[in-house]
């Protein structure tokens, strides 16, 4: 048996989580699970990098208490970065993408670039979080951190660094940064040109698969390597999927991101009217796709009902809303409006005001609305991908959280009239181990990868039933 742990980190929550290999088949543990809530540093909403890093020891601690552990890879969410001076310390705390102030930096960015050149040279959709932005934005508001910085490294770098003393960006996570070229998957000499960075700021790519080293002794964990998997969670869960052929997913976290799998980027008019992007996977394949507001309109509810003393789990949550059967509103779960920490009653309210639509009252109806809305605009994110690829999908994987509500899996069979098969749930840490066992040698390509997920896990299907949704 070959044990290796995944570090899995979403944007509101982590887990250390044991692949155990053995007889074709791996099989998930999950020894440490936590909360990743964002913290104000210096007035600024930002990662708190120490207390996550003290989550990574425990999460080794634990799974060493009950496993030999071979490896190591971690993953995050995109976009977001650290700084690093001169000395190799950090400066200040990683900046939340949700506080970062870049919407007047958009405004000029066609003093550098037009959007149809941007997007041409970088592939990426045009999101105010973007990497690009933010750091325009720290070099205008914060010169004198930017001006310290020597390497800058996104968030799973980051901890790679803290674990073993080297530096390098894994090309997927780069991917997310609107800095890299989509055909080449390397930094982009034009965008850097443009935009008056500094190259020497951007550490070198590697592939997935790379062994960085070791960890440091002086951590006290034995001998156990460091590898860099697909560090954006999202390409990790797509090498999860157990598909053969040509396929859709929904990899549906805080962040739902829909798209397909290819062999090559899009950056056809419709790609960029429809603002979807390309971002590298598995093997310098494309992911082309949407990143669309997800769970975090739920999550939110969820806080805000809890402040109010109901603390609800999500099954009962389901519940509630099955039970609901008046009409509610429809919304755009990425209109900017939901975009920030806060109470989703009052903009829900908001909301549907303006666009004169049912006004919902209780919990279920809210709740309802944002499972409601969020399919729909499933729904409308897949028509766009098929009409700028020109294919047409049958099927759509759902992986990650969102996957182990039948409720809502169901619901976005139905609303997009495609067969959903929903799994694994914990599709990040499945591509994570199975990544690490590939550069050990234990598997040898993406098609055994994918076989050996569907060796390892049921898939379960849903087909779409008729039902009418109220028009938003």
């Amino acid at each position: 048996m070959t044990n290796v742990l995944a570090m899995d980190f979403g944007a509101s929550s982590g887990r250390a989580i044991v692949g155990c290999f053995e007889n074709g088949k791996i099989n998930l543990v999950e020894t440490h699970r936590f909360a990743n809530d964002p913290i104000y540093f210096e007035d600024k909403l930002s990662w708190d990098i120490d207390q996550l890093f003290s989550q990574i020891k425990v999460g080794l601690k634990n799974s060493l208490a009950k496993y030999e552990i071979t490896s190591l890879g971690v993953d995050t969410w995109g976009v977001d970065f650290g700084l690093i001076d001169e000395y190799g310390d950090l400066i200040g705390m990683p900046m939340h993408y949700r506080g970062v102030k870049t919407e007047k930096i958009l405004t000029r960015i066609s003093d550098f670039i037009s959007l149809q050149d941007l997007y041409d040279s970088t592939g990426n959709q045009i999101m105010k979080i973007n990497t690009l932005f933010q750091l325009l934005s720290i070099r205008e508001y914060y010169p004198d951190q930017y001006f310290k910085t020597r390497k800058i490294l996104m968030i799973s770098d980051l901890f790679n660094y803290m674990l073993t003393g080297r530096m390098a960006s894994e090309r997927s996570i780069a991917s997310t940064t609107q800095l890299t070229n989509p055909y080449s998957k390397d930094w982009s000499k034009k965008i850097i040109e443009n935009f008056n960075l500094n190259a020497q700021m951007l550490p070198p790519i590697v592939n997935e698969g790379t062994q960085l080293g070791s960890i440091r002794k002086s951590l006290n964990f034995g001998d156990i390597k460091v590898i860099n998997v697909c560090q954006h969670d999202t390409a990790s869960a797509v090498l999860s999927i157990p598909a053969q052929k040509p396929f859709l997913f929904i990899s549906c976290g805080t962040w739902s991101l829909v798209g397909t799998e290819l062999d090559h980027p899009i950056l056809n008019k419709k790609a960029l009217e429809y603002n979807l992007t390309n971002e590298s996977g598995f093997d310098k394949t494309t992911e082309f796709l949407k990143n669309c507001t997800g769970l975090w309109i739920v999550q939110e509810l969820k806080r805000n009902y809890q402040a109010d003393g109901m603390a609800w789990s999500y099954e009962q949550i389901t519940k509630m809303v099955e039970e609901t059967t008046n009409k509610t509103c429809l919304i755009d779960t990425d209109d900017d409006l939901f975009n920030e920490p806060g109470d989703m009653r009052q903009r829900i309210v908001q909301y549907s005001k303006a666009t004169q639509q049912a006004i919902p009252e209780h919990p279920g109806e809210f709740f309802k609305c944002a499972y409601e809305s969020l399919a729909q605009k499933y729904a409308e994110t897949i028509d766009e991908i098929e009409d700028a690829t020109g294919e047409s999908y049958q099927e759509i994987h759902v992986v990650g959280g969102g996957s182990k509500s039948d409720y809502f899996c169901q619901l976005i069979a139905n609303v997009t009239k495609r067969n959903v098969l929903a799994g694994p749930a914990e599709a990040t840490a499945m591509g994570n181990v199975l990544i690490q066992l590939i550069s050990l040698g234990e598997i040898s390509d993406m098609s055994e990868a994918r076989r050996i997920v569907s060796n390892s896990v049921t898939i379960k299907k849903f087909a779409p039933l008729k039902i009418k949704l109220v028009e938003g």
